[in-house]
């Protein structure tokens, strides 16, 4: 590939952690869609967090009799081969690939990666930089939030307008971040402002909901932060079953609003 005008976009869902439960792919060459692949997978480890089934949609009855992702590989490698990979959060994606490629024992193709996510930060000044939020920026059509593969065809058109300003990007490091929309582009105060942007959480106790680190993940994904220790810069305190300490700083501070497990997943669902 000479340009940035034939790549391979992708988006992976997963069960918890960096454990695959569905691929999209969707192939670009002079900008326009050519082929497409969607899969659900079976995972490493046959188990769910609840917080990732609610997200996107797939519980463990949905991939139980799939195929594996090693059952899948020779299926979808020609994708990756000596490709341009653009993936929203690519470091997480190519993670996941990674990680599960060195699991069944797969040789790693070379291919090289771009960041919808990184870019956009980058070249935009939008109050957050979810998938969705730069899919209404650039009034793209998105009806299945966290289907692989609509995320995928979703990157794909975000990367489009973004080839020629990612180039200088890439090429040269360029920070400096335009403030004029393009003209088809809808007013940057018609997104709705995330209700985590710029909160700070921490997560204390033993936690039987979800995982720390997929919850965490998802902070950070809606434009939050998460830090170690009780302040008065905390916001949320999400507690689980004994909590000790650190809850009873946060009730002497006053000021954290406390969560229950429960409660953290409708405001991230909300």
């Amino acid at each position: 590939m000479d340009t940035y005008n034939d790549f391979v976009a992708i988006d992976f869902e997963t069960s918890y952690g960096h454990i695959p439960c569905s691929l999209g792919i969707v192939e670009f060459s002079n900008g326009e869609p050519i082929n497409e692949y969607y899969t659900l997978i079976k995972p490493i480890d046959l188990k769910f967090n609840p917080i990732n089934s609610r997200i996107n949609g797939i519980f463990l009855e949905d991939v139980f009799n799939k195929k594996e992702f090693d059952e899948i590989w020779n299926e979808i490698e020609h994708f990756f081969i000596d490709k341009n990979i653009v993936a929203h959060n690519a470091s997480t994606d190519i993670t996941i690939l990674n990680k599960t490629l060195d699991y069944y024992k797969i040789h790693k193709p070379d291919f090289k990666s771009f960041c919808t996510l990184e870019i956009s930060k980058s070249l935009l000044e939008l109050e957050n930089y979810k998938l969705s939020t730069l899919a209404s920026y650039f009034q793209f059509n998105q009806n299945n939030y966290h289907n692989a593969l609509e995320d995928a065809y979703i990157c794909g058109q975000i990367f489009n307008e973004f080839r020629d300003n990612a180039f200088e990007y890439i090429k040269n490091d360029n920070k400096k971040r335009i403030r004029k929309p393009k003209s088809n582009a809808s007013s940057i105060n018609t997104i709705k402002t995330d209700i985590l942007l710029g909160k700070t959480f921490l997560f204390t106790g033993t936690l039987t909901k979800f995982n720390r680190t997929d919850a965490q993940k998802m902070v950070e994904d809606h434009g939050g932060k998460n830090i170690s220790a009780v302040s008065k810069n905390l916001n949320f305190l999400v507690a689980g079953d004994k909590a000790g300490s650190k809850l009873k700083k946060a009730e002497e501070i006053g000021t954290v609003v406390v969560l229950t497990e429960d409660e953290f997943l409708n405001m991230i669902n909300g």
